[in-house]
């Protein structure tokens, strides 16, 4: 068995489609099929259940996929850790977040104190990262809500409240609290599921006896907040999104039956190499949100 092999098999299992997969390797579709032949001749059973030139895993390759995902990780982070001890630091740090409007000081801050340091980051569905962060593609996330998922390591840093948003009109508008039974009739104005707190937001409602009229469903909170002011409903906000947004922005009412805030979460890949450089990043981040 040969690492060639293996990374062959990672292509074809990742696309599931052989002659995509020699496209994308630059080889003859034939000479990967021979690859491929011969792992499953050593490995002794069939990787894929083969219809046409459309593959799939079957139970065997699936494992396998994860054997290889491994390996691959553990061969990229060697290459870092000895580079590190020749002193060629590695002097990238890749997020990904579910929220990033917290990112921007956190890495000015950061960079303050380590200029050379280059960040990437990427902006990801609650599932997505969690693929993300098990692939190793990225150092740590920051979501809506910790991560808890085996092989994930994800702790809180904040935790932060949210509100009833509503048009300055409205006949809720001079309350300064509000249960969630008295908007059971309200149109609402929603963040997509795949946000995590919002499906927590979602259940509180079922719990307090109503199931939310879902009018417009966004992943944008400034599309959200447009849209409340402009009388097309009522929505749940974050905090913080009324610190940004001070002029014509909607009414903020403090929900206090039941209370509700969201826990951001820290995480990262558990038994995973980070470089001096990551592992400083985390410590900072830890100790930022502390103080903030």
């Amino acid at each position: 068995m040969e690492l060639l092999q293996l990374k062959y098999f990672q292509k074809v299992a990742k696309i599931q489609h052989m002659t995509k997969a020699a496209q994308e390797l630059h080889i003859a579709q034939s000479s990967l099929s021979r690859t491929i032949s011969r792992l499953e001749e050593d490995l002794g059973v069939s990787l894929f259940e083969r219809k046409g030139r459309q593959i799939h895993l079957n139970m065997f390759g699936q494992r396998f996929l994860n054997r290889v995902e491994r390996i691959f990780t553990e061969l990229e982070e060697g290459t870092e850790e000895i580079a590190e001890l020749q002193g060629i630091e590695n002097k990238r740090v890749v997020v990904g977040a579910t929220i990033t409007r917290l990112l921007p000081d956190l890495f000015k801050e950061f960079l303050t104190v380590h200029p050379d340091v280059k960040f990437q980051l990427f902006q990801f569905s609650t599932t997505e990262i969690q693929e993300q962060i098990q692939q190793g593609t990225i150092d740590f996330c920051i979501s809506s809500s910790p991560i808890h998922q085996s092989g994930i390591v994800s702790i809180p840093i904040m935790t932060e409240e949210f509100f009833l948003a509503v048009p300055q009109n409205h006949y809720l508008a001079n309350r300064r609290t509000v249960k969630l039974s008295d908007i059971a009739e309200e149109s609402f104005i929603s963040l997509t599921m795949d946000y995590s707190f919002q499906e927590s937001i979602y259940s509180l409602c079922i719990r307090s006896g109503f199931k939310p009229k879902i009018m417009f469903e966004s992943n944008d909170l400034e599309v959200i907040g447009k849209l409340v002011t402009d009388g097309f409903g009522v929505a749940f906000m974050p905090a913080y999104w009324w610190k940004e947004n001070k002029v014509n922005s909607p009414v903020k009412i403090r929900i206090d039956s039941p209370y509700y805030q969201r826990i951001i979460g820290l995480s990262w890949k558990e038994r995973c190499y980070l470089s001096n450089v990551a592992s400083d990043f985390r410590e900072f981040t830890i100790q930022y949100f502390s103080h903030n």
